[in-house]
């Protein structure tokens, strides 16, 4: 159950976002630290909810209402009793 829970958590939505900015800077051999890491992901999901806002993109809409259902369900089939 411990097993099946660290592997939820990794795979969020923000978990896979930040790991995806550290694999992307690993690729580009620009590795990062921790602090930076994570404000790059800060600045990743600020500059995709002012899209949004400013320009009516609706990406980031889009990835919200396909990948948080998903989560969810994925939350009652691993922990379902």
């Amino acid at each position: 159950r411990v097993l099946l829970a660290v592997l939820l958590v990794l795979a969020t939505p923000a978990v896979t976002l930040l790991l995806g900015i550290l694999a992307q800077r690993e690729l580009l051999e620009a590795p990062v630290a921790a602090g930076e890491a994570w404000q790059l992901f800060l600045a990743a999901v600020g500059e995709g909810l002012l899209q949004h806002h400013l320009l009516g993109s609706l990406l980031f809409p889009f990835l919200a209402l396909g990948a948080y259902p998903c989560w969810l369900l994925l939350w009652n089939v691993l922990f379902w009793k």
